[in-house]
């Protein structure tokens, strides 16, 4: 029967796997030739020549510039949001706050541009409050979404754990900090993953509330890379793109080295 179970889990992830393959892998890798070649119908090889002019360029630094300062104040604040909303809805039912916790997730962006647009007004869109508004959107948008996630977890999680923290004199905070974070540092990284996911599309908002020239304080790295795929500068946009992919696959190694840390300290 055990052998039977693990050759049916190889079978069911076939067509998923496929699909990956044929729209996502095979495109992604066939566009890396761009990145060491220039022109378009001829493109000849020049090694790194794009990376170099890639880093060279000030508005593709400005774009990293923005893009990290976003997620290091984003993801974070996403997170703790979650993780204290979370906690207070695993004491309760969890019905209907599910559902008006995950609105703002599934709600259009032009919809929500509007309203925001109607809120703020476009001056304060387009001047020094420009980044704390499109933070707020970004965590109205998430720290629902992970909420969800995140009580999911917590639910499952055995209740001797709580009631041994408190009979060791440790308070709420203290079996928040010790015992319920370690615990979920798998979902936790798996949340953390889907924030940083969900920042990049943060650029449909970004787009609908600004258009394709937002102040620069929200020039992001969808703007620079849309901007190269317009005037047509493929080898620029894959260069771009593979950077990207680089250092958020570094990241995500980081972050996983970090989390095996926990769960062996944990136990």
């Amino acid at each position: 029967m055990q052998t039977k179970t693990s050759r049916t889990g190889p079978l069911l992830i076939l067509p998923s796997l496929a699909g990956v393959c044929a729209f996502y892998v095979v495109p992604f890798l066939s566009s890396l030739w761009y990145t060491f070649t220039q022109g378009v119908s001829e493109p000849r090889f020049v090694g790194l020549a794009n990376f170099r002019e890639l880093l060279d360029s000030p508005v593709f630094r400005q774009a990293v510039g923005n893009t990290a300062l976003f997620l290091i104040l984003g993801v974070p604040l996403a997170l703790a949001g979650a993780i204290l909303l979370s906690v207070a809805l695993s004491k309760g039912r969890f019905s209907w706050q599910r559902w008006a916790l995950l609105l703002p997730f599934v709600l259009p962006a032009s919809s929500l541009a509007v309203a925001w647009q109607g809120l703020w007004g476009r001056e304060a869109l387009n001047g020094p409050a420009t980044l704390p508004i499109t933070l707020l959107l970004y965590l109205l948008r998430n720290v629902g979404y992970l909420s969800v996630i995140l009580t999911g977890a917590i639910r499952a999680l055995p209740v001797e754990y709580q009631e041994s923290c408190c009979l060791d004199g440790g308070g709420e905070g203290r079996y928040l900090v010790h015992v319920l974070i370690p615990l979920l540092s798998p979902t936790l990284l798996f949340a953390g993953i889907v924030a940083v996911m969900n920042y990049f599309l943060l650029f449909r908002d970004v787009y609908m509330l600004c258009g394709d020239s937002p102040p620069r304080r929200l020039y992001m790295l969808q703007h620079f890379m849309n901007s190269s795929f317009y005037r047509l500068n493929y080898q620029r946009l894959s260069a771009a793109a593979f950077v990207t992919v680089l250092t958020l696959s570094a990241l995500v190694a980081a972050v996983l080295l970090l989390q095996r840390r926990v769960k062996s300290h944990v136990e």
